[in-house]
Formats: structure tokens, C-alpha cells, sequence
């Protein structure tokens, strides 16, 4: 009986470690920060305001799927002041950082939790 539910438990970790590694990669990998919108949004600005620059276009269109850049071309945009425009940055980037730190704190769990589970579960075979 004591075999049974060692096994069983060492399954229940297995399973949780791969859902939350795969979450973790999902979250990492398969989502965006910037919304479409935001991401259009931006690249609009750029085009209006630098559109006759090829290097500005080439350097800065990239960058619109980050959440620093769309706060900072929304600042430009709204003729925001300095100190405005670095507390939209700012702001924009710590959120961006607390999802990242999220994202790889489940990877860095389910990794821990898969292995675990599957040397439990190797071991009760031996």
C-alpha cells in the first residue's frame, strides 16, 4: 500500500512539473507583452514621425513589441514631459519584468518538479 501511494504521488508530481514547465514556456514564449493594438499603435507613430528615415524605421519598428518602447512612442506622441515619459517607461518595463520572473519561476518549478517525479518514479522500479 505504502508502494502504491509513493508511486502515485511520485505521478502527481511528474504531471504537476510538466503542466507548470509547460505553462512557464507558454508564458514565455507563446504570449506577447504588447497587445496588437499597442503594437500598431506604435508602429503608426513611428511611421508618422519618422517615416522619411529608413534607419529610424529599420531601428525602432522592431522594438514595438516591447512595452518600454510602446510607452515610450505613446509619450512622444502625447508631448509628454520628460519625467512623464521616464515614469511610463519605467512602469511599462516592471511589468514586464514581474511576467518574465513569473514565466521562469514556472519553468524553474516544474523543471525541479519533473525530475523529481521521474527519479521517484525510476527509483520505485529498481
Amino acid at each position: 500500500m505504502a508502494q502504491a501511494n509513493s508511486s502515485s504521488r511520485s505521478m502527481v508530481l511528474t504531471v504537476v512539473g510538466a503542466l507548470a514547465l509547460a505553462g512557464g514556456l507558454y508564458m514565455q514564449f507563446g504570449t506577447s507583452a504588447v497587445s496588437s493594438a499597442d503594437q500598431q499603435r506604435c508602429e503608426k507613430i513611428i511611421l508618422d514621425t519618422y517615416g522619411d528615415s529608413e534607419e529610424a524605421k529599420t531601428a525602432l519598428l522592431p522594438k514595438c513589441n516591447e512595452p518600454g518602447m510602446v510607452a515610450m512612442m505613446d509619450a512622444k506622441a502625447n508631448n509628454s514631459s520628460a519625467a512623464n515619459t521616464a515614469q511610463s517607461i519605467a512602469s511599462a518595463n516592471q511589468s514586464d519584468i514581474g511576467s518574465n520572473a513569473l514565466s521562469f519561476g514556472l519553468i524553474g518549478v516544474g523543471i525541479g518538479l519533473l525530475l523529481g517525479g521521474i527519479g521517484s518514479l525510476l527509483r520505485r522500479k529498481k
